[in-house]
């Protein structure tokens, strides 16, 4: 059968459709249709750093009973416990540090506490400084926008603050109170709250307060002048585990040999020359590349010289007359050759090496291994630092971290022997990359590109195989470390690696396996359409932001729209525009700071900044809005030579604070150095990496299914048969086809797209709108309006799966002549395509057909079998002891935030311990008990006066006209308790919570026990004629020689169900709206013991939709079900192809006692 598979990808969906096709390639009907909804797990990373803070929690409180237990044995600590005394705990830590370098402590137990708080807070290291520092320079350019990394910033606040140490600059910090970053000390809270870094600290200056502390110490305390015990001491407070050594991918063309890091010298020079033979040189005519003589000039008179090159210093050096430009790839300039920069040209050592030796010393830099280790690991940090100061000849370690700071990390996607022949070609002409992998693919075969490889490749499969061997360019090799240590790694992955993405990594295995299961069952397609959904191969953070970001420029336009009706103002794209730079603006003309934009917007303009002839774009950051006679005189200008000319010294100060302060982000293109930096680095708000990400995931998928589609060589034009649709073409052709809202329909829910409205009268042409139900006495396009859009209906609500199978259907539909009318289209919103199907007439006719199609379809879910993941929560309890008096339980404690648990006066009792917990079980309870019930009672005491106090603030505030604040009773509470901590009453801002369980995990190692993190599956079993079932933790799974208890005790298993499986069963009352079939199927969402918690298996909906007015998005669960509810309604277990086809239908459950067979 001859079709075409339409094929919509998302980030964790896949809608197919399958299309008949007649002899000239026009779409007769749809064939069939499905969906797959998966998971991407992006909580492993998650799990990772959770799993490594727990590690570094447990080293640190080790590190801290070794440092009390040798300064308690030589005289400098209370006891051998890191908590010392209430005392010493009650002096300010930071107050001790600074009196320890300027004179003599009041006793030596309190150079204990500043050494042990020291050992608390250490620093960074110096590698992990240089990758922080590294980061900064790289991403956020520090250059060009005058940022610092936070590591410098803390170096200008010890300067700032004439502070010697970190403990002495702290300490005069808290002293400013006034401004809100003083009012903490750990970076860590003001950060996240703020969003701002104000500092980071290296670890050499925390080394250096040491030395200066004891060095100071010593003089007045004897025991402190014992041999030995200062490096005794160093040693423990800054200890470094050595590390293993790193695993290293192999090379994408040479496949035996390691990749090269990119601070290797070789590809730091085929950097150098790859990005200058890029460079082209814009005329009149067109524009060319350098000629080698050009090239040459440009490498060794500048970048071979640690000069960067940028527009002016090539267009300067080739002396270019001024009607020629330069052409830089992604307008960036050209970092000069990394070992030619001042700050390693200045390092005697490394100018003596020569190329292999230099490359020998930055791969010992990036794996510093001890050859003395019998087991291989790296050197320690302090081992490292000492052995670069000889090898340097540099005493500083500050200095010896701000050089690894310039080092690239990581390594590049070449070799050795690849990066040499690709060098050598590109130093003979003026290649490019690709031009050069060309050219030497012609003499080696190893050099095959990835476009080479699919088209190599095309039509030679008749099922997808595993896409790295396709997209060999794209994956990274898996190290050998990795796949000799993973007996359960995949053959495929550690053959041909895969993709370091796991969105994308899961969307292409999950493409594979629908497209295999439709070849199944249709055979191979004729061709492929797919759309490719915009966040596909985004990481969380950055889905949310598109996603606010969308959400946010939504909320702008419909706010503009409403703005716009009421002053009666004609509602098109520019005036919404308008009203959004207004309000940006403050409804002040950006170029006159004085005049307010007129409310109709008469006169008013949109402005581009930075001139279009002379390269600014279209975009929102390069627009504002001013009156028109600015934008006239500004002509071809950048807008500070305007205003350097026309405008008064004041008036220009007005403009650019104005600019700063209401627009931010487009500031830079009023200054001064607008086209110097424009020249240099071009539009850096041009480029959109949300698209460009989309297109290169596009090209990604397109090569990878070339491999089931047989090239189209007709008319002697060989074309491939795989064509990518953008999404806005989908969205047009959804509304051109009435298919808009039909979720609605699929869903059953009363959703109507207007409603009835106070009528009134439209011009059509102007906007203009007339009250009342009288046509107006004036001439013009009048029309009637007495229904409005809904607002609660949308044209795609998102709240069945089966949309992405309409899409899929859409984009099935398409053709290139299709898509090359909606590309020219100017005016795309009246822009009609021809109905698809040749059986239909009209677009209802094909609404009802697509409608007739996606009820058929069974939603398929990838379920998830795995046994990884989290085991147990990330929060630990410390065990106290096993209960005496119950078997099998664990008493623990653990502190909790006062505040946090208290919200009001009610909630004071959650502090007491209840008195189920006995005192006999620890020593320690009878005595928190009678601590926590004095807390309580004091807060009785101080609610009124914190009440009173906050009343008097308001008075005050009201008197110097600032506004009242409103006395909550959280308020109160915290009031309360700020007055309980400043009397001494309470030390710190927790309490002890005391639990007796029998079901937590319990880590005897780490003396820890935790709640078990998510449950693995739900067995059914039948015991004697009878239906049960048990819930089994991941935890239990993951452990050798678990054995289930229905087993133990002689159960026999049914099935097994686990998050993500299908269940069949009758349908329920509450879903008798979804479908009109007897049986349903239904999707386990979660479960814990004796509840299993379940979803229609098509419902879209969120748990927690964001747009909260709109009841119906909320999804339709059926929350907590027993098992007795599964029995009654004859529920079995329903594997599904990823088609959506049914592969298995296990045995039906029963009530009661069943008779065995």
């Amino acid at each position: 059968m001859k079709y075409r598979l339409g094929l919509d990808l998302g980030s964790t969906s896949i809608g197919s459709a399958v299309m008949a096709l007649d002899e000239q390639n026009n779409v007769l009907d749809i064939i069939d249709a499905g969906v797959r909804i998966f998971d991407v797990s992006e909580g492993a990373e998650d799990r990772r750093l959770k799993r490594t803070m727990r590690k570094n929690l447990v080293r640190t409180r080790k590190r801290l009973a070794l440092l009390a237990q040798k300064l308690f044995e030589n005289g400098l600590w209370v006891n051998a416990q890191p908590e010392g005394t209430a005392r010493l705990a009650a002096k300010s830590p930071y107050k001790i540090r600074y009196d320890a370098v300027t004179g003599r402590l009041e006793n030596p137990n309190y150079v204990g506490r500043a050494l042990l708080h020291l050992a608390k807070h250490r620093g960074a290291g110096f590698v992990s400084a240089a990758e922080e520092s590294e980061e900064e320079v790289l991403e956020e350019g520090e250059k060009s926008k005058g940022r610092s990394s936070p590591y410098d910033l803390m170096l200008k606040h010890l300067k700032d603050s004439n502070s010697e140490t970190v403990g002495a600059f702290f300490y005069k910090r808290i002293q400013d109170r006034e401004k809100p970053q003083n009012r903490v000390v750990r970076q860590r809270a003001y950060a996240l709250k703020e969003k701002i870094v104000d500092y980071a600290i290296p670890r050499y200056l925390v080394k250096d307060e040491f030395h200066k502390i004891w060095d100071t110490q010593a003089q007045y305390f004897s025991q402190m002048r014992r041999e030995g015990l200062k490096q005794e001491v160093y040693d423990i407070l800054f200890y470094e585990r050595p590390a293993a050594p790193y695993a290293v991918g192999k090379c994408i063309y040479f496949r035996d040999e390691d990749r090269l890091l990119k601070a290797h010298p070789l590809a730091e020079l085929r950097r150098v020359y790859e990005e200058v033979n890029n460079i082209r040189i814009v005329h009149d005519t067109g524009k060319r590349r350098l000629t080698l003589e050009e090239r040459d000039n440009i490498i060794n008179e500048l970048l071979l010289q640690g000069k960067n090159a940028g527009k002016q210093a090539i267009k300067k050096l080739l002396n270019l007359s001024g009607q020629q430009k330069i052409s830089l790839q992604d307008d960036r300039v050209i970092k000069a050759y990394l070992y030619s920069r001042p700050e390693f040209a200045e390092v005697a050592y490394l100018q003596k090496l020569s190329t292999e030796e230099l490359a020998a010393f930055i791969e010992f830099l990036a794996e510093p291994k001890n050859p003395d280790d019998r087991n291989g690991r790296l050197y320690s940090e302090d081992a490292l630092i000492q052995k670069l100061k000889l090898i340097l000849d540099i005493d500083d370690e500050k200095e010896i971290g701000n050089l690894l700071a310039k080092l690239p990390r990581g390594r590049g996607m070449l070799g050795k022997s690849a990066t040499e022949l690709l060098l050598e070609k590109m130093k003979q002409e003026v290649l490019s990359h690709r031009e050069a992998t060309d050219a030497l693919l012609a003499v080696d075969k190893r050099f095959m590109a990835a476009e080479e490889i699919a088209r190599e490749k095309q039509g030679k499969s008749f099922a997808l195989p595993y896409y790295g061997e396709i997209l060999q360019s794209d994956t990274q090799p898996l190290p050998q470390l990795v796949i000799d240590n993973n007996k359960t790694q995949n053959k495929d992955e550690a053959q041909w690696g895969k993709i370091a993405n796991p969105a994308v990594h899961m969307m292409l295995n999950q493409l594979r396996l629908v497209v295999n299961d439709i070849i199944r069952i249709y055979g191979r397609p004729y061709d492929i359409n797919i759309e490719l959904g915009r966040d596909v191969g985004l990481s969380t953070k950055k889905k949310n932001e598109l996603e606010q970001r969308q959400k946010s420029n939504e909320k702008q336009n419909e706010a503009a729209k409403e703005y716009l009706r009421q002053h009666k103002l004609c509602i098109n794209g520019k005036n919404i525009l308008k009203y959004k730079l207004a309000m940006e603006q403050g409804w002040y003309d950006a170029y006159n700071p004085d005049k307010r934009i007129p409310r109709d917007f008469s006169g008013m303009e949109i402005e581009h900044i930075i001139p279009q002839a002379k390269g600014g774009t279209d975009t929102y950051n390069n627009l504002c809005l001013v009156n028109r006679n600015d934008n006239l005189n500004k002509g071809d200008r950048f807008a500070y030579d305007y205003f350097a000319e026309a405008k008064e010294p004041e008036v220009l100060r007005e403009i650019l604070k104005n600019a700063r302060r209401n627009m931010p982000g487009k500031a830079w293109r009023f200054e001064a150095e607008a086209r110097e930096r424009f020249e240099d680095a071009g539009d850096e708000d041009e480029t959109n990496r949300y698209l460009a990400d989309t297109r290169y995931m596009s090209k990604m998928a397109a090569r990878y299914l070339r491999a089931i589609v047989d090239c189209d060589d007709s008319e002697d034009v060989i074309r491939n048969r795989i064509l990518a649709v953008k999404g806005g073409q989908t969205a047009q052709l959804r509304k051109n086809w009435n298919l808009q809202g039909l979720e609605y329909e699929l869903m059953g829910l009363d959703v109507p797209r207007y409603v009835s409205c106070t009528p009134f009268w439209l011009e059509v042409n102007s906007g203009e709108v007339r009250a009342g139900a009288d046509k107006p006495d004036v001439d013009g396009s009048w029309r009637f309006v007495d229904k409005a859009k809904n607002k609660e209906w949308l044209s795609k609500p998102r709240i069945d799966h089966r949309h992405h199978a309409m899409d899929a259907i859409v984009v099935a539909c398409v053709n290139r002549a299709m898509i090359k009318k909606l590309a020219d289209s100017t005016a795309l919103r009246h822009f009609q395509c021809p109905l698809p199907l040749a059986a239909v007439d009209s677009p209802g006719a094909f609404r009802r057909r697509v409608l007739e199609v996606l009820k058929e379809i069974n939603v398929s879910h990838k379920p998830n079998h795995s046994t990884a993941g989290e085991l147990h929560e990330a929060t630990g309890k410390k065990v106290l002891c096993l209960n005496p008096d119950v078997p099998g339980a664990l008493l623990t404690v653990y502190g909790r935030k006062i505040l946090q648990v208290v919200k009001t006066a009610r909630d004071l009792n959650k502090l007491l311990i209840p008195e189920t917990i006995k005192d006999e079980w620890y020593e320690d309870i009878a005595q928190d008990k009678e601590k926590q019930a004095k807390l309580v009672r004091d807060f009785g005491l101080y609610i009124n006066t914190a009440e009173q106090i906050l009343a008097e603030e308001n008075e005050r505030a009201v008197a110097e006209g600032k506004k009242e604040i409103k006395i909550s009773e959280g308020r109160i509470i915290a009031k309360a308790f700020h007055i309980i901590q400043e009397k001494g009453l309470w030390r710190g801002d927790k309490f002890k919570c005391y639990e007796n369980s029998s079901s937590l995990i319990y880590i005897k190692k780490h003396g820890v026990a935790y709640k078990s993190g998510n449950n693995h599956c739900v067995d059914f079993y039948v015991k004697d004629g009878k239906v049960g079932w048990e819930v089994i933790r991941r935890f239990d799974v993951n452990q050798a020689g678990f054995v289930p208890e229905w087993k133990k005790s002689g159960g026999k298993i049914i099935w097994s169900v686990q998050q993500g499986d299908l269940l069949e069963l009758d349908t329920p009352d509450e879903w008798k709206g979804y479908t009109d079939k007897d049986r349903c199927l239904a999707r386990v969402k979660k479960f814990s013991d004796g509840r299993v918690t379940i979803d229609f298996v098509t419902d879209a909906r969120m748990t927690s939709p964001k747009d909260k007015s709109l009841k119906y998005m909320l999804v339709d669960s059926l929350e907590d079900r027993g098992l007795s509810y599964f029995l009654k309604n004859k529920a079995r277990k329903v594997e599904l192809t990823p088609f959506g086809k049914v592969k298995k239908k296990h045995k039906v459950l029963w009530n009661g006692t069943k008779a065995a067979a």
